[in-house]
């Protein structure tokens, strides 16, 4: 007596995650800003509040997937962040929402991806948004003119940012403030070939499209030595996108990374805890024995590091008052709106979360060095949902399988038993 069992077809199998929604919710939060931008030129104008209303549909777009599914640790370490938050503001008597908001992203898109938990979807959902991101750089190089009209990232930024025509670099500009390299410093990567033009693509603005290509970068080259081949599309997007926008972070960035995936990962988990605090002593070294002050390297370090120099008790704890505008420091930033406790306490919570396995390490080392070495020569870019999102969401799929997944494999059917006597053809 023979058995057969029909084959039975991949794409039926349902995923224990709604895929398409999370698709949608990863391709809002990288490209939102761009239909915004898109909208703004045609006449429609964008303030400040629709920006927020747009992040907040996304951040309700990941609720509405999650549903009770956050854990009671995640809530539990929600409502105490969000308690500390809140006695900062009743001792400074101002209310600074940015802040909370910059910490919403992390738990959500963390917690999609912990759910999801499925490299094999975060590597193709991240193979269409680079190809999307790649494709509109492109074009924006190629075709500059009617990019910047389809878009026009200058006016969009007046309306969001509120600064005035006159900082235009020349008369007419329709592309974002730093979407051309100044005279005097000059576009670094290939300069004769692409000018002075840096690409922005969906981001708006090139140093969020740098952000992105450092990201895509750490994922690929978090893989295993045998998933090389299947990383060669991150990788080299990734270069081609630091290229394009002229990401002298990104050159920086792509150096340091390469060195730490030569580094066996055992090592390198145990040096990323290390990572925040000893840029963090290269920012106040500089500052003390070395300051300079400049659009460069040298300068934006020392210059965060100045401003640390000069922070007291009130402000390392995050009660300080009034806030300054930090502009391109983001250490003094980050401590100075949430303390000194917390961004150790958090910092100790990434480090909590089990990874599944030793690609899961290389990333988060590699993506807390990205996060604290932006810290140390920018604002607050690390925390940009069009970048952070993703960023945080591919991390958490790196994290150990969902209770969901467990669920839904252990109750696959069973293939029916071949007894004695009995031959099975199972195709």
């Amino acid at each position: 007596m023979r058995l057969t069992f029909p084959p039975v077809a991949p794409e039926r199998i349902q995923a224990p995650y709604p895929a398409t929604a999370v698709m949608l919710i990863l391709v809002a939060s990288v490209c939102y800003l761009s239909l915004l931008s898109f909208i703004n030129a045609r006449g429609i104008g964008v303030s400040p509040a629709l920006v927020g209303l747009a992040e907040a549909l996304i951040f309700a777009g990941c609720l509405a997937v999650l549903g009770k599914r956050l854990p009671l640790s995640t809530i539990a370490l929600g409502l105490c962040v969000c308690a500390w938050i809140m006695f900062t503001w009743i001792v400074r008597q101002s209310i600074d929402t940015k802040s909370l908001r910059d910490l919403i992203i992390p738990v959500l898109f963390l917690s999609l991806g912990r759910y999801v938990a499925d490299a094999g979807f975060a590597d193709r959902s991240l193979k269409w948004i680079v190809g999307i991101v790649l494709a509109i750089a492109l074009f924006e190089v190629l075709f500059t003119a009617s990019y910047a009209t389809l878009f026009n990232s200058f006016t969009f930024y007046q309306s969001i940012a509120g600064f005035s025509e006159s900082a235009a670099s020349f008369k007419g500009q329709m592309l974002s403030l730093n979407g051309y390299r100044p005279e005097g410093i000059g576009r670094t990567i290939l300069p004769a070939l692409l000018g002075s033009h840096r690409a922005s693509s969906v981001f708006m603005e090139p140093v969020a499209l740098g952000n992105f290509a450092v990201i895509i970068l750490a994922w690929g080259l978090s893989k295993s030595r045998q998933e090389m081949r299947q990383a060669g599309i991150f990788i080299i997007g990734a270069l081609l996108l630091i290229t394009l926008c002229d990401s002298r972070f990104g050159m920086l960035m792509s150096v340091v990374l390469i060195a730490c995936r030569c580094l066996p990962t055992p090592m390198l988990d145990r040096l990323a805890p290390a990572f925040p605090f000893m840029i963090l002593g290269v920012l106040l070294t500089l500052a003390w024995f070395a300051p300079s002050t400049g659009d460069n390297l040298h300068g934006r370090v020392t210059t965060s590091g100045i401003a640390l120099l000069h922070f007291d008790g009130a402000y390392l704890m995050g009660l300080g008052s009034p806030l300054p505008n930090f502009g391109d420091m983001g250490y003094a930033y980050v401590l100075s709106r949430l303390g000194a406790p917390l961004v150790i306490a958090l910092i100790f919570v990434v480090f909590m979360i089990p990874m599944a396995d030793q690609r899961g390490l290389r990333f988060r080392a590699m993506i807390v060095l990205y996060i604290f070495a932006n810290l140390a020569i920018s604002g607050t870019s690390a925390f940009a949902l069009k970048t952070a999102g993703l960023m945080w969401f591919l991390f958490g799929v790196l994290g150990t399988t969902s209770p969901e997944q467990e669920n839904a494999e252990q109750t696959l059917p069973a293939l029916p038993q071949v007894g004695p006597g009995m031959q099975g053809s199972l195709t």
